[in-house]
C-alpha cells in the first residue's frame, strides 16, 4: 500500500517504520515541525509537506497525532473518499467525518518511544471502520505488521485504554517512586530489578488475580503499620499506600472475618 502519514511523534515514527519494514510504500510524512518531520521522512525514504490541505496521493492515510489536535488537524484534510484513520486510544472516529467518508481507527496498543524500536509482530492493533469496506481494509493493512489484529468498538477500545493505564503508565509510575524512594537512601533501584522481571513473567502464564503477595494480601496488620511509620514523613507516598493496600485488602478479605 502507498501509504501517507500525519505527524512525526512516536507513534507515527515506529508505525513509519514499521510499514516500510512490511515492504508499503511510505509516500510522505505530513508534519507542522518541519525538522522533526524532515528527519522522518528522510529515514523512511518518503517525502515531506507540512501543508496538510495538500498531501500526496495515497491509498490510506494515518493521523498520528495527540488526541487533542484530531479535529483540528483532520479538519485541515479533504480526503473525500480516501482511507483516512486516527490512532487514538480514546477518541471517537467521527472527529474525521469531514475529512473523509472512508474513516476509522487504527490503534496500536503498545508504548512507544522514538529511538526504542517496536517489534509489531505481537502487539496489538486495534481497529474500528465507519463501514466495512475502511474495517477490512485497515485490518488488512494491521495484518502486515502484526499478528495480533482485532476489531473492536469504541466503548471495548476505551475500555482497553482505561486497563492499559492501569496496568502499563501506573505500573510504570510506581517504578518510578520505587526508584526515588531508594536514591533517597542510598540504595539502588537494580535491587529490585530480578523481582519485577519475575512478576513480569508470572503475570504472563498466571491470572494477577492469583499471583498476588505481599503484606496487603495478607493482610498483615504489622507489616503495614510499620510501613505507614517509615513513609509517615512522605504523605504523598504515604496516600497511595494506603489507597492500593486498602483496594488490596477489599479485594482479597471482602467478606472475611
Amino acid at each position: 500500500m502507498r501509504i501517507s502519514i500525519i505527524g512525526a511523534g512516536n507513534v507515527a515514527t515506529q508505525l513509519a517504520l514499521a510499514f516500510t519494514q512490511a515492504r508499503h510504500q511510505v509516500v510522505q510524512i505530513a508534519n507542522r515541525n518541519q525538522e522533526h518531520g524532515q528527519l522522518l521522512a528522510d529515514a523512511v525514504g518518503a517525502s515531506f509537506s507540512s501543508d496538510f490541505s495538500h498531501l500526496a496521493d495515497a491509498d490510506v492515510y494515518i493521523l498520528a497525532v495527540k488526541d487533542d489536535v484530531i479535529e483540528e488537524v483532520a479538519a485541515q484534510l479533504h480526503l473525500k473518499g480516501k482511507l483516512l484513520a486516527h490512532t487514538s486510544g480514546t477518541k471517537s472516529r467521527s472527529l474525521l467525518q469531514k475529512a473523509s467518508y472512508s474513516y476509522g481507527i487504527f490503534y496500536p496498543l503498545q508504548t512507544m518511544t522514538k529511538t526504542a524500536k517496536v517489534d509489531f509482530k505481537q502487539v496489538p492493533i486495534l481497529v474500528e471502520g465507519v463501514n466495512e469496506y475502511a474495517e477490512n481494509e485497515l485490518k488488512r493493512l494491521a495484518k502486515t505488521i502484526s499478528q495480533n489484529v482485532h476489531s473492536v468498538d469504541e466503548e471495548q477500545r476505551q475500555w482497553i485504554h482505561v486497563a492499559a493505564v492501569f496496568a502499563n503508565n501506573f505500573t510504570n509510575h510506581l517504578y518510578g517512586l520505587s526508584e526515588a524512594l531508594l536514591q533517597s537512601h542510598q540504595l539502588p533501584f537494580d535491587i529490585l530489578k530480578p523481582l519485577i522481571m519475575q512478576s513480569v513473567q508470572n503475570v504472563m502464564l498466571q491470572s494477577p488475580a492469583q499471583l498476588q503477595t505481599g503484606p496487603a494480601a495478607r493482610n498483615d496488620a504489622q507489616v503495614i503499620d510499620k510501613h505507614l511509620q517509615l513513609l509517615s514523613d512522605q504523605p504523598r507516598l504515604e496516600k497511595i499506600y494506603r489507597i492500593l493496600t486498602d483496594s488490596i485488602i477489599a479485594t482479597y478479605h471482602s467478606g472475611k472475618k
